[in-house]
């Protein structure tokens, strides 16, 4: 991605932080991205799939309801004045009709609003219940805590979610351009409104691996999202199975599972069916019918484009 330099007229005190206290790519995740496409259809400042119709802003996730608990800041990506906010809905994913129709007038959930002078304003939503520190009318420093990334509101995993407006405008502060005013593949951060360090972070690739490893059991994406990833296989279990955890998919994509057990004998390798469509976030296995022997297993996970490995991570993995 190109990271020049902004303009000249710039003010560099003007630029937006990143919204966590987190590592983001390690324990938190730069899930959806503002959907640029003016249409229907939805694509990310980077001309990906990174997005989806109608979104406004940058999703920055944790990856479990549990992952709730340890308290993952948000903090104000740009010093101002609190302009409103709320707090007390609960922490939920909104996964069913029911729970989503329940949030229709309140879906940015807990939240705040800061306004940083010059017609420039930052919204962070689905915060944590009880976790809001700060209160209208009270000045804010950049990177001060406003309280944690939850899952209120609607929100269908735990995350915060920046929005930036402009003079009442809709603005993507990845490229600075209006949300819905197209992607711009190779040049979208030339006026991005974040800091360089910031905007090499959201600069990632698209398509993550947030978590592998090898279970005793079979496993689904709803335990996933609300337990987290699960312990690993110990040597009474009753199957090995390696499993992998990732956000935006394309339709197409295969994923490889390869294992190779202590003795350093491949006892697995696999390729999942194509994915029919784009997949937000996705779960895929792939084991076998009998206990693991204790040692080290090495867990091979790629996922594979257009019959090329567009990712692909190897984890060394004890059993006792």
């Amino acid at each position: 991605m190109n990271l020049s330099a902004p303009p000249a007229e710039a003010d560099e005190t003007r630029r937006l932080q990143l919204p966590v206290a987190c590592a983001v790519g390690q324990d938190c995740f730069a899930q959806q991205l503002p959907d640029m496409d003016p249409g229907p259809g939805a694509t990310d400042p980077f001309c990906g799939t990174a997005a989806y119709d109608g979104h406004d802003g940058i999703d920055i996730r944790v990856l479990s309801m549990r992952d709730i608990e340890r308290g993952v800041p948000v903090v104000a990506a740009l010093g101002g004045t609190v302009r409103g906010g709320r707090d007390g809905m609960p922490d939920r994913l909104a996964n069913t009709k029911e729970l989503r129709d329940a949030v229709q007038s309140v879906e940015c959930g807990n939240g705040v609003v800061i306004d940083h002078g010059q017609g420039l304003e930052t919204q962070y939503c689905h915060m944590r219940r009880g976790s809001v520190r700060v209160k209208p009318g009270q000045r804010v420093e950049a990177g001060q805590t406003l309280g944690e990334i939850g899952s209120s509101g609607l929100a269908e995993f735990p995350h915060v979610h920046l929005s930036v407006r402009r003079n009442g405008a809709k603005i993507d502060p990845i490229s600075g351009r209006a949300v819905g005013g197209g992607c711009l593949a190779d040049d979208t951060e030339r006026a991005t409104l974040f800091t360089p360090e910031a905007a090499e972070l959201l600069a990632r690739p698209t398509t993550q691996l947030l978590a592998m490893g090898l279970a005793g059991e079979v496993l689904d994406y709803e335990t996933l999202a609300s337990d987290g990833p699960p312990p690993t296989a110990g040597a009474n279990a009753t199957m090995t199975v390696g499993w992998g955890w990732f956000a935006n998919l394309h339709g197409g994509d295969r994923v490889r599972f390869q294992m190779t057990d202590p003795a350093g004998t491949k006892v697995l390798d696999t390729l999942t069916e194509p994915l029919d469509r784009n997949k937000a976030v996705y779960s895929g296995l792939a084991g076998l019918r009998r206990p693991p022997t204790p040692g080290t297993w090495v867990l091979d996970v790629a996922v594979e484009r257009d019959g090329a490995a567009l990712l692909h991570r190897t984890q060394r993995i004890e059993i006792r």
